[in-house]
C-alpha cells in the first residue's frame, strides 16, 4: 500500500510539474503574441468634424482610423500636430508612418507621397457674412468708421450745438419758449436747431428777435445743405458696400478680399484661378476675418466650413454657391510603404459592408 501511494505522489508531483511547465509556455506564448503586434505612429490635426481634440480624440477620421487599425490588427500611437502640411512633414520624415484628418489629395503632394482610395469626397465653398439679421447694425457700424461720412456728421452736431447757443441767448430774456435756465433753456433751443434743419425749416417753437430770425434763415440754408450732403454720402457708401459685398458664386471672387488656409487644396485653386487671396493658419482665423470685416469671402474645404457656420459662427456667416474643384480625402503614408496596400484592401472591405456609411451617418446626419 505504501508502494501505491508513494507512485500516487510521484504522478501527482510530476502532473503539477507538466501543468506549471504547459501554464508557463502559454504564458510566455501570449507575452510573446502582444509583443508582436504592430504599432502605428498615426500623426493628425484639430479639424472639426473630423478631427476634435478635447475632450478626447473623436471625429469622422478618427473612427475611420479606428475601424481600420481593428481590422489590420495593429495599435495606434497617435501624433497630433497643428497644420495639414506639419502632418505631411511628419511622414515624409519618418516621424509617423501614416496621415489622417483631412487630407486632399493633389498632385503636388503625391510627387513626395502616396495615398490610399479616397474615403471622403469633399470639395471647396464660399463663405460670406451674407444678408443675416443685424445687417443693419453692421452698416451703421461700418458707416461710422468712414471720415467721409463721420466727419461731416459731427460737423453738423457741432454747428446744431453752435446754432442753439445763439438762439438761446438772443431769445433767453422774453421768450418763454427759451428758459433762462441754461440747462432747460440750451435744451429747448438744441431741440429747436435740430428740428428746424430735419424739417426743412418748419420751426416748432416762435423765435422774436430779428436777430434769431437771421440766425434761422442762415441756419435752415446750411444746415439742408449739410444734411443733404451726409445723407448722399451715406447712402453713397451702403450701395457700395451692397454691391461689393455681393458675392453669391466662384464668379464674384476676382474683386473680392478673399481668405483661405495656408498649404491647402484652397490655397492651390486659388492660385490656379489668379484670383488674389490671404491666408489664415486656420479656418477659425479666416471665419473671424470674415465676420470682423477683414474678409468678404473665405474659400475652403465645404463640409469643415458647413461645420463652423452651423455651429460657433451660426448667424454670423453662411455657404453661398455651391460646391466645386472635387477635393477627395485620403490616408497619407511614406512612398512606396506597404501600408497602403493594407490601408486599401480594408477601405474597400469597409465600404462593401456598410461601415463607411454608418459613420458618415454618425457624424453628418446622412450617409455617403
Amino acid at each position: 500500500m505504501s508502494h501505491h501511494l508513494a507512485r500516487l505522489c510521484q504522478g501527482l508531483a510530476l502532473g503539477l510539474l507538466l501543468s506549471g511547465s504547459l501554464a508557463g509556455a502559454v504564458s510566455a506564448q501570449s507575452i510573446e503574441q502582444d509583443a508582436d503586434v504592430a504599432q502605428l505612429v498615426v500623426a493628425t490635426k484639430p479639424l472639426e468634424p473630423f478631427v476634435f481634440l478635447e475632450p478626447q480624440l473623436r471625429g469622422f477620421s478618427i473612427d475611420v482610423w479606428n475601424e481600420l487599425a481593428q481590422r489590420m490588427g495593429v495599435e495606434t500611437i497617435w501624433l497630433q500636430k497643428d497644420t495639414v502640411q506639419e502632418i505631411l512633414d511628419a511622414v515624409e520624415a519618418g516621424e509617423a508612418d501614416a496621415a489622417i484628418a483631412g487630407i486632399s489629395i493633389t498632385t503636388s503632394r503625391e510627387i513626395v507621397l502616396d495615398f490610399s482610395h479616397p474615403y471622403f469626397d469633399s470639395g471647396l465653398q464660399i463663405a460670406t457674412t451674407g444678408s443675416q439679421e443685424g445687417g443693419t447694425f453692421r452698416s451703421l457700424t461700418s458707416l461710422a468708421a468712414r471720415k467721409d461720412v463721420l466727419l461731416p456728421l459731427l460737423g453738423l452736431v457741432g454747428l446744431i450745438a453752435i446754432v442753439s447757443h445763439l438762439v438761446w441767448w438772443v431769445e433767453r430774456s422774453d421768450n418763454p419758449d427759451f428758459p433762462h435756465s441754461y440747462r432747460e433753456g440750451i435744451w429747448e433751443a438744441f431741440w429747436w436747431s435740430t428740428v428746424n434743419v430735419v424739417t426743412g425749416g418748419e420751426a416748432v417753437k416762435d423765435i422774436r428777435r430779428p436777430l434769431s430770425r437771421l440766425l434761422a434763415l442762415m441756419w435752415m440754408i446750411v444746415g439742408l445743405l449739410l444734411m443733404a450732403y451726409v445723407t448722399a454720402r451715406a447712402t453713397t457708401v451702403l450701395t457700395v458696400q451692397e454691391l461689393e459685398g455681393s458675392i453669391a458664386g466662384l464668379e464674384d471672387l476676382a474683386d473680392a478680399n478673399v481668405v483661405t488656409i495656408e498649404g491647402t487644396s484652397g490655397a492651390e485653386f486659388l492660385s490656379s484661378r489668379n484670383i488674389d487671396f490671404r491666408t489664415r493658419p486656420n479656418v477659425d482665423e479666416a471665419l473671424n476675418a470674415l465676420v470682423t470685416g477683414d474678409a468678404e469671402a473665405v474659400v475652403y474645404d465645404a463640409p469643415v466650413l458647413a461645420y463652423r457656420t452651423n455651429t460657433d459662427f451660426q448667424g454670423r456667416a453662411e455657404l453661398v454657391g455651391s460646391v466645386f474643384a472635387p477635393d477627395p480625402y485620403g490616408i497619407a503614408v511614406a512612398q512606396g510603404s506597404e501600408l497602403r496596400e493594407q490601408v486599401n484592401e480594408s477601405l474597400l472591405s469597409m465600404a462593401a459592408d456598410g461601415t463607411l456609411d454608418s459613420i458618415h451617418l454618425k457624424w453628418f446626419g446622412e450617409e455617403r
